[in-house]
């Protein structure tokens, strides 16, 4: 089934009543990706894409710019090619591996999705967008950007997020009760106090009905003396 980027709960081949259940189910869903670039270079780079998959592999992409993991493989090969040209430079044996691997690790280089952070364990600084239906539309869009470099929250002026189920804030991290009920008292009656109820109900109704039975017995010895 196709499906829109933007519009993810929309199917093409599906009904409309069944496309409006998801789309109602989607209100309440938040969606963390890697963040696009929207610059001219990303844009540039974005359009030669799509023209080498229709040219040469006969793929046509949506409007939209491709996905930031498109930019994130070539930015992998950029690394490497870095990487194995200092290693050349200095001497170094380009069969190495870990020599090579190595000069990956904690740098920085600008890449086509901008500046590229790699950490001391190899691993990528990266950032990302948080999307979020908007209800009019049934698109979604970006509200807020993590910028991993600078470790901050960066939101989308004059958009905000919206809450399902007519909130007008994020829900609480855990529910009331907890998520195993544990937080609240416990008020049901512990067994033995229901035990002990059942067994004190049960030596009132035989008092009552020995009570009675002794009345009914001693009135009829009465009346045959």
């Amino acid at each position: 089934m196709d499906r829109n980027r933007f519009k993810p709960w929309h199917a093409d081949q599906d009904s409309a009543e069944r496309n409006e259940r998801a789309r109602k189910a989607y209100t309440a869903l938040l969606t963390v990706t890697a963040r696009t670039p929207d610059n001219e270079v990303y844009r540039n780079f974005s359009n030669e894409v799509k023209e080498v998959a229709r040219t040469r592999y006969n793929y046509t992409f949506g409007p939209a710019p491709v996905s930031a993991f498109v930019s994130a493989f070539y930015d992998a090969v950029l690394l490497y090619a870095l990487a194995l040209n200092e290693t050349v430079r200095d001497g170094g044996d380009p069969h190495d591996g870990k020599a090579i691997t190595e000069r990956m690790w904690n740098r920085t280089f600008n890449g086509i999705s901008g500046d590229v952070k790699i950490d001391s364990n190899g691993d990528r600084i990266a950032d990302y967008s948080l999307l979020d239906m908007d209800p009019e539309t049934g698109e979604f869009k970006i509200v807020a950007n993590y910028i991993g470099g600078k470790h901050r929250l960066e939101y989308v002026p004059e958009r905000q997020i919206h809450w399902s189920g007519g909130r007008t804030e994020p829900p609480a991290d855990t529910p009331l009760c907890g998520f195993d009920g544990s937080l609240c008292p416990d008020n049901a009656l512990p067994g033995y106090a229901i035990l002990s109820m059942v067994l004190s109900s049960v030596v009132v109704v035989l008092a009552v009905a020995s009570f009675f039975i002794y009345r009914y017995v001693d009135r009829r010895l009465g009346f045959a003396a």
